[in-house]
């Protein structure tokens, strides 16, 4: 899970001159049904178009942050009719068509803002496109580009170390977070990102460490509830590689109490059933996890234990469909799934991923529910 920061306005933007109404309905206040307002009254106060399309611009941004997004895209394609140059409004029609889920359309309203000025937001924000894509060379590119511009631009180091984690340089990502922090003390994204960097490295110890960090409120003062929620999980997942199943339950047990279909928490308890041999029990704990309903994209380890369940109980399609969607997550999973397999007699032609399911399909083939593999 993922919080992307809403891009900064620039400031030849928010303080253009606009008619009395303007420094109000410019105002950055939670207030959004006051702020469109009081920005509808400056559009009917408006005596050019330009003081117009700034008007809309700043209702639409209001309407897209209260989560009004058909209502945005209106009000931001009728401010682009009165100035198609100005690249803030590209960018905040691309904001809303990611919003809407829309990364392709988004990514073209970003490229529709570069093509009438080299502008930093748009080149961020079309980093985070292309990192939603996994196309994590041109997110590294397109970040460069914004940093070039503004080197002290935090959400562009911030989404740089991202890129940097996909082109497997998490090494080197590490800078990237801490430079973010430093020019956005409580930039709570960046801490979460630099754990699951520090995970990638094998870092456990420090990506616990890390989270304890980023959960004090003298670190982050306002934090998102979304994203705190992933800093316990990513938390729990580094403890479980280095602490027994059996051991960190009570864990477990206090995330589930704040939320209860936690998938961090549910699998931890499901891998120490699973240790234990209680598939049944484990089966009917990872029923959220199977069953996704806000179809989130599962990190490797769960595909992983719902594969073990899978295979377990003899829904070997199942299991094989998951083990697959493991190694999809994490290719590096196919060593320690190659390593196994050879244990059980099945050695892989290679340590591919290709190579390792053809050596799985063989054992699960032969072996059935006695071909059940753990990362």
């Amino acid at each position: 899970m993922r919080f992307r920061l809403f891009p900064a306005l620039a400031p030849a933007v928010l303080f253009l001159a606009l008619p009395a109404q303007s420094q109000t309905c410019a105002d950055r206040s939670g207030d959004y049904a006051a702020r469109i307002s009081l920005c509808d009254q400056a559009f009917a106060m408006a005596n050019s178009d330009t003081a117009a399309a700034d008007a809309l611009a700043l209702k639409g941004e209001a309407q897209r942050l209260s989560g009004d997004l058909d209502g945005a895209a209106t009000t931001l394609a009728q401010a682009l009719r009165l100035t198609p140059t100005s690249a803030w409004l590209w960018v905040e029609l691309g904001n809303v068509r990611y919003d809407q889920n829309d990364i392709a359309g988004a990514l073209a309203h970003y490229s529709a803002a570069l093509a009438v000025e080299d502008y930093p937001d748009a080149w961020a924000n079309r980093a985070e496109a292309w990192w939603e894509f996994r196309m994590a060379q041109s997110c590294s590119d397109d970040a460069d580009q914004a940093l070039r511009i503004d080197p002290q631009y935090a959400y562009a180091h911030e989404i740089k170390g991202r890129c940097l984690i996909d082109l497997g340089r998490a090494e080197e990502a590490l800078s990237y977070f801490d430079t973010a922090i430093a020019l956005a003390p409580g930039y709570q994204n960046a801490y979460r990102n630099k754990m699951a960097a520090l995970a990638d490295l094998g870092r456990m110890d420090e990506v616990v460490a890390l989270a304890d960090l980023a959960l004090r409120p003298d670190t982050v003062p306002n934090p998102n509830p979304r994203i705190e929620e992933d800093i316990l999980a990513r938390r729990l997942l580094a403890l479980a590689e280095v602490t027994p199943p059996a051991m960190i339950g009570a864990e477990a047990d206090a995330l589930l109490r704040r939320y209860p279909e936690n998938f961090a928490a549910l699998n931890v308890k499901a891998r120490a059933l699973l240790a234990a041999g209680n598939l049944a029990e484990a089966d009917a704990l990872t029923a959220p996890l199977r069953a996704n309903p806000a179809g989130l994209s599962l990190a490797a380890v769960y595909h992983d234990t719902l594969a073990q369940i899978d295979v377990g109980l003899g829904r070997l399609d199942d299991g094989l469909r998951n083990y697959e969607a493991a190694l999809s997550a994490d290719p590096n999973l196919s060593r320690v799934y190659a390593r196994k397999l050879s244990e059980l007699g099945f050695l892989p032609m290679s340590n591919a991923p290709s190579g390792v399911l053809t050596a799985l399909r063989r054992c699960i083939d032969v072996k059935k529910t006695g071909c059940v593999l753990s990362s």
